[in-house]
């Protein structure tokens, strides 16, 4: 019976993927082999001819995959995470299905208010203990480089033990994690001034040491354009690349906003009128991020608006947005799937390329995102017959092993890492 299985394991200095069905983005007439040293692709070619290049010699040390019955894509790159927390709220999946909103649930204490209050509630290592949960799951669902944010601790003492603790998680899992600074909302207990204040000459210096990226949340009743302006101007000023949360449910001038200051990224998208649809187009530093688990599950009525930016397929990236409240998804295959069903897009090569490729570069890790020589090894071997058929079995998880850094760290049953 198959099982999942988390490897820990020291660095494999040799290791090769024989004879695999068939590699993305890469063509080839036989069943392709990819052979690793010290992390990186050595070679992509077919088995006989690695080891005409190589010798049989330079072989009999390295350890060895049978991957014929698998296709590999590279790593996935998810780059909009709250995947920190404590605490539950599956309550309000329900009562958002009873007709409360997302800004009503948040407005009686509920939304992230409630994940806030837990949080600052406990230590550090509880905090590591459930980030190491959910980073095994991302891992055994094929992500390799994950972006988390803090913004569940709306204080100066939380949101530095969020940073700490996610930079911590960085060194102890396997997987890459982007550390962002989020501005999340304004807390209840300072004056809205007062927490401005607190963020602009506190928080955003001192936090530069535990992360080069920003976030925050433009949306009517959270952070307007004048605050979002000014916070983000301090953030570029202190070194700080960013990437914000808008047009979600109002359309308040984010993203000329984000267009103007020259930030990175612009995530959910749910409202997009026709003029900032150009302005993100004609951009080329600035990339689109939609979010559609985060739509479905507060049953959104406005939907990523992707088919405004498919003249930009190269910048259009997809994520989970993972958290305890509104999108409780860590499968990149999931929202591929729900890609499909709520925005309809027919090429699965877009896709694909929009948790992989894309998001790296849009992260500046130009070191994954493709399956190539000289590339980091952060490879997904799927048991299945062709790239398209990742979205269609989306709700089911074919993933065999995944390769981080060179290194096998998850195969579907323990005999896989002999």
């Amino acid at each position: 019976m198959l099982k999942m299985c988390i490897i820990e394991t020291s660095m494999m200095s040799t290791l090769l993927l024989k004879n695999i069905k068939k590699i993305y983005r890469v063509s080839s007439e036989k069943p392709p082999s990819i052979l690793i040293k010290d992390g990186i692709i050595q070679e992509i070619a077919a088995y006989e001819d690695i080891l005409r290049i190589y010798g049989k010699s330079a072989l009999e040390s390295a350890s060895i995959l049978d991957c014929s019955d698998t296709i590999a894509v590279p790593g996935f790159v998810d780059s909009h995470t709250h995947l920190l927390f404590c605490g539950s709220r599956e309550n309000e999946l329900y009562l958002r299905a009873g007709g409360y909103s997302y800004m009503e649930i948040m407005e009686k204490g509920g939304g992230i208010y409630s994940t806030v209050k837990a949080v600052r509630s406990v230590s550090e290592e509880v905090l590591i203990e459930n980030g190491l949960k959910f980073l095994d799951k991302a891992l055994s669902f094929g992500t390799t480089t994950i972006e988390i944010k803090s913004g569940y601790g709306l204080d100066y003492k939380t949101e530095k033990k969020m940073l700490a603790v996610i930079n911590r998680l960085n060194d102890l899992h396997p997987i890459d994690i982007i550390p962002t600074f989020l501005v999340h909302t304004v807390p209840r207990d300072i004056s809205r001034e007062k927490y401005i204040d607190l963020v602009a000459n506190q928080m955003i210096p001192q936090f530069r040491e535990y992360t080069d990226w920003f976030d925050i949340f433009l949306e009517k009743g959270v952070f307007d354009i004048e605050e979002g302006e000014f916070l983000i101007s301090r953030a570029l000023h202190a070194g700080y690349r960013v990437g914000i949360h808008t047009n979600q449910i109002h359309d308040i001038g984010g993203v000329e906003l984000a267009s103007e200051l020259g930030v990175r990224h612009v995530d959910h998208l749910e409202v997009l009128s026709e003029k900032d649809a150009v302005l993100i187009a004609e951009n080329e530093n600035l990339y689109p991020v939609f979010l559609p688990s985060a739509e479905s599950f507060v049953f959104s009525e406005n939907i990523g608006q992707i088919h405004q930016l498919l003249n930009i397929p190269s910048r259009i990236v997809l994520a989970t947005d993972f958290n305890p409240g509104s999108s409780p998804v860590l499968s990149p295959q999931l929202i591929l799937t729900l890609a499909v069903l709520r925005y309809r897009i027919s090429n699965p090569y877009l896709l694909l390329d929009s948790f992989t490729e894309n998001p790296a570069r849009m992260l500046d890790l130009g070191d994954r995102g493709r399956i190539k020589k000289g590339a980091k090894a952060d490879i997904v071997c799927l048991e299945l017959e062709n790239f398209e058929q990742i979205p269609y079995y989306g709700t089911l998880n074919f993933i065999k092993f995944v390769i981080k850094d060179g290194t096998l760290r998850y195969a579907q049953n323990n005999s896989a890492s002999s």
